[in-house]
């Protein structure tokens, strides 16, 4: 992505009446897709995909190290609202490692990280785009977080993460985290605490990760800890990877999510063809009807126009027996400046 320099116009300095320098960068999508449901009907339409702004800026201060800060922007449609995307603040300390402070909506571990071996596209199997219908894993909620990391070598680290989930209810109008006021009747409002490990040297990148919540009770719904780990790994015609999360609630039961990963960049040409192999299964619920396996699969075809201009092709389908649109497909275009 190329970002470009611009003045931010609205960070007029009080004293001097100087403009600070910020970048912008950001991803324009539209596209068309088509879904079906299991009693065969079949929608779709014409929709803007992925599209958003983001404004960057950073300091150096003497003797305390680089103060970064990102806030952005996903930018609604013609007669429907533009909403919040990531707000950060960090200070990259050198040897002493890097302190950031973050309100943001990740992308999903598995069909959006290393486990996807590069194939993630707008339309993933986890919602958030105009394929959300297929939702085989769960919608990311917003979270104000605090993060440690510290370099042990080239190429590995670690880090420390402090969650606090944003409540968008009226005692909490503005999105501020939860805070002490976090409470345990619902897996999505628990606070939580995460160590991971990443390693990333050659052609093998890898992750693993340890989260334990607070606030919880003893339920099937309330999360008492997850673990998860992917990794990557490109053998120069292909790269592959992989991927699990399992969260394990104060009931005992579990959900274990998995996937598989495939990209094929096609000799000569700009294309890259891809696939995701992905599976969710719950285990030791309360009602044995609640114990369920279901699985996903997405294929994607991605022609590189330029080098910030992409136009790419998908199909993706959930075989849950729950899913009232379990098939969709697409085709977008995708600019990046």
């Amino acid at each position: 992505m190329i970002k470009k320099s611009l003045v931010a116009l609205a960070a007029v300095a009080v004293t001097g009446g100087a403009f600070a320098q910020a970048t912008m960068s950001g991803t324009m999508g539209f596209g068309y897709y088509n879904k079906q449901t299991k009693a065969g009907v079949t929608t779709g339409g014409m929709g803007k995909d992925t599209s958003n702004v983001d404004f960057s800026v950073a300091e150096t201060i003497d003797g305390v190290g680089k103060l970064s800060g990102k806030m952005g922007i996903n930018l609604g449609t013609a007669d429907t609202p533009t909403v919040g995307r990531e707000f950060s603040v960090g200070i990259d300390m050198g040897s002493m490692g890097s302190l950031k402070f973050v309100s943001d909506k990740g992308d999903d571990y598995l069909s959006c990280g290393i486990a996807a071996a590069g194939s993630c596209v707008a339309g993933s199997l986890a919602s958030g785009s105009i394929s959300s219908v297929i939702d085989l894993f769960s919608t990311l909620g917003y979270d104000e977080a605090l993060t440690y990391k510290y370099k042990v070598s080239d190429a590995v680290s670690i880090s420390f993460k402090m969650d606090e989930p944003t409540d968008s209810s009226s005692s909490y109008a503005n999105g501020e985290g939860s805070g002490a006021a976090g409470y345990g009747d619902s897996s999505n409002y628990q606070r939580h605490n995460t160590v991971s490990l990443d390693y990333a040297a050659g052609a093998l990148t890898f992750n693993a990760g340890y989260r334990a919540y607070d606030l919880a009770n003893n339920a099937t719904g309330n999360a008492n800890y997850r673990t998860r780990a992917s990794f990557a790994y490109d053998l120069g015609v292909a790269k592959i990877g992989a991927g699990f999360v399992q969260h394990t609630y104060t009931y005992g039961n579990t959900r274990t999510d998995s996937l598989m990963g495939l990209s094929i960049p096609v000799p000569g040409s700009a294309v890259t063809l891809s696939g995701q192999w992905a599976n969710r299964t719950k285990n030791g619920n309360a009602s044995a009807s609640s114990d369920t396996s279901y699985s996903g699969s997405m294929y994607t075809a991605v022609y590189q126009m330029s080098k910030r201009t992409k136009v790419y092709g998908f199909y993706a389908s959930n075989q849950s027996s729950g899913t009232s649109n379990p098939y969709v497909n697409g085709l977008v275009l995708e600019h990046s400046f």
